[in-house]
């Protein structure tokens, strides 16, 4: 992450809710329910998980996502809440991200809304314990 660029390309799939709610319950059996899951084969391969291991869950956020139309762009609005503080983020995926950037930077100071660059992910964030 650069200047509040990422261009690290998201890799998602579909989860069964079903699924999904077994492995909040039990989060070791999250390798072996989703053991076909690029992502998981992916987690394997660069963290050198073994088949035997599982996964232990350290807490979590929670995060509330609001989509908005603007100007040909798609703007995702986060509002995410960790134990220590809320944080919001403006998220818009783009071909074109400099032009786009200063766009919505002309967004926010037209409509006099404070604001930084982010230089972690919400992970990262939750995992140091504070926020930016």
């Amino acid at each position: 992450m650069s200047d509040g660029i990422s261009r690290v390309e998201e890799q998602e799939e579909p989860v069964d809710p079903r699924i999904g709610r077994m492995c909040v319950a039990e989060p070791s059996q999250l390798l072996g329910l989703l053991e076909s899951s690029k992502i998981i084969q992916r987690v394997r391969r660069e963290y050198g998980v073994g088949e035997s291991e599982g996964l232990v869950c350290l807490g979590g956020f929670r995060n509330v996502r609001q989509v908005f139309d603007w100007k040909g762009l798609k703007l995702e609005l986060d509002e995410t809440i960790y134990d220590f503080g809320t944080s919001y983020e403006i998220e818009c995926e783009s071909k074109e991200p400099e032009k786009d950037k200063r766009l919505i930077e002309g967004l926010l100071k037209d409509n006099g809304i404070e604001f930084s660059y982010s230089e972690a992910n919400k992970f990262a964030v939750f995992r140091s314990g504070k926020l930016p």
